[in-house]
């Protein structure tokens, strides 16, 4: 009987320990102070986004880029006033396109892009706290070849004269396009020089202008490298109405335009452009 009774007071003891173990009477509370708080940084990047109004633009035409609060500002505009504590640095970048850093006072919260050969673009923007990438947004561009020449259409011609303009940071240049109203109107496309863009040599000009045209307009039908030249001569003189002082090395042809890769002045480079004309 006794050690039936000692069984049984054992049991209880054990469940009653459990019981206890599981459900403490005063469970334990965290107190406001030693909760960790949100940085600064946290509270005022995490929202950060960024913002383009048509992913899908033209060559040579350009698209805003904007930075924005997506919790706090729906129609994509934020105007920030940061101080230095919040992050270090805010760098923009596109793969060979744009790359460069800005800083928080003031804030820079658009910035204009262009591209001078058709493909999808990656956009990132990273903020930057104790070198240590604190917040990551980004965003997919698609450059197309929409209208007859670049960004100029021969029938619906541009108010301005400037037409657009590209930059290579990886490379170091700038590209132009400018269009010229007259009987015959025509649009150039050559290197811009200043004090960001030294000048290149004339056979780098050529190389990354060729890229360029190629891109957009695919294999020439008529270059130096293959064709004579003559036969390059006569068949940009019965295309092109402006007799200008080029001399051709590469020619395109499709429905709406005549383009030509050229050589500036005639029989002593300087440079080299893409000029095209309508196709008459």
């Amino acid at each position: 009987m006794l050690k039936k009774y000692f069984f049984a007071s054992c049991i209880a003891f054990v469940l009653f320990s459990c019981a206890k173990d599981n459900h403490p009477e005063t469970p334990e509370v965290i107190t406001p102070e030693e909760k960790e708080e949100e940085s600064l940084t946290t509270r005022l990047t995490k929202n950060i986004d960024v913002w383009i109004d048509n992913r899908v633009i033209n060559v040579f035409e350009e698209g805003q880029i904007r930075v924005y609060d997506k919790e706090e500002h729906k129609d994509h505009f934020t105007f920030f006033l940061w101080d230095k504590e919040v992050v270090d640095s805010i760098v923009w970048h596109i793969d060979d396109v744009l790359h460069y850093s800005s800083g928080v006072n003031p804030f820079l919260s658009m910035t204009g892009v262009t591209f001078n050969k058709p493909g999808d673009y990656k956009f990132d923007l990273l903020l930057y706290k104790n070198n240590k990438v604190v917040k990551q947004a980004g965003l997919t561009i698609r450059a197309v070849p929409g209208k007859d020449f670049f960004n100029v259409n021969w029938e619906n011609p541009p108010a301005s004269n400037i037409v657009g303009q590209s930059y290579s940071y990886k490379k170091g240049y700038r590209i132009d396009q400018t269009y010229v109203k007259g009987q015959y109107p025509y649009s150039h496309v050559r290197l811009y020089y200043g004090d960001q863009f030294p000048k290149q040599t004339p056979q780098k000009e050529k190389e990354y202008l060729m890229e360029v045209a190629q891109a957009t307009f695919g294999t020439p039908t008529l270059t130096s490298v293959v064709n004579k030249q003559m036969e390059l001569d006569e068949k940009y003189n019965k295309l092109f109405k402006n007799k200008l002082n080029y001399t051709p090395v590469a020619l395109w042809e499709n429905n709406t335009s005549s383009i030509a890769l050229v050589e500036s002045p005639k029989d002593v480079i300087e440079s080299y452009i893409i000029v095209a004309e309508p196709k008459y």
